[in-house]
């Protein structure tokens, strides 16, 4: 297995066990209350999924894992000489 994919490996399986800690511990509390017409009108305003997905923002434009792209091209490893952050500085 590359370093790569061995890198996601031992990150999904960290990312399961707290999971099932969380999942143990707080199965019952209720996070929302939903109605008839959310579920059929798209789901609009229902906590339903834990995601971790970029944000779109009108005035900041996209953050990343709470980074701008300017902050990211700063903070992420880059090729030695290089302007731009490795391809797969993100995921590790």
């Amino acid at each position: 297995m590359g370093k790569l994919k061995e890198h996601f490996y031992q990150t999904a399986i960290k990312a399961a066990d707290e999971i099932k800690q969380i999942v143990k511990e707080h199965g019952d509390t209720v996070v929302d209350t939903v109605t008839l017409s959310q579920v059929y009108q798209g789901m609009r305003g229902i906590v339903g999924l834990v995601t971790e997905t970029s944000l779109l923002d009108a005035n900041e434009g996209i953050r990343f894992r709470g980074f701008s792209i300017p902050e990211l091209i700063e903070k992420l490893p880059h090729v030695e000489g290089g302007s731009q952050p490795c391809r797969k500085a993100c995921f590790i």
